[in-house]
């Protein structure tokens, strides 16, 4: 699957987009929790306060949707104005 990752989430994983091939990641909740392991900095934003916004192939969930290794997966994280 390939994960786009947005604004100051770029400064986190030091990429704008990575493809992940991991046969556990089934869900978005799965998903988290393997971004948490990879990018530890990811814990507060994702699992505990979870204001990043996730869409899959376009489409944003809420829900604990499950991910294939064909979809896109995007993470936003909030925006301000100005």
């Amino acid at each position: 699957m390939k994960i786009k990752y947005f604004a100051w989430l770029k400064n986190i994983t030091n990429t704008d987009s990575e493809d992940i091939n991991d046969e556990s990641i089934i869900d978005v909740n799965s998903l988290k929790k393997f971004l948490c392991y990879k990018y530890p900095k990811f814990n507060q934003y994702l699992l505990k306060d979870n204001i990043i916004r996730i869409a899959i192939n376009l489409e944003y969930t809420t829900t604990n949707d499950k991910i294939s290794s064909e979809d896109e997966i995007a993470l936003f994280p909030p925006v301000s104005g100005g």
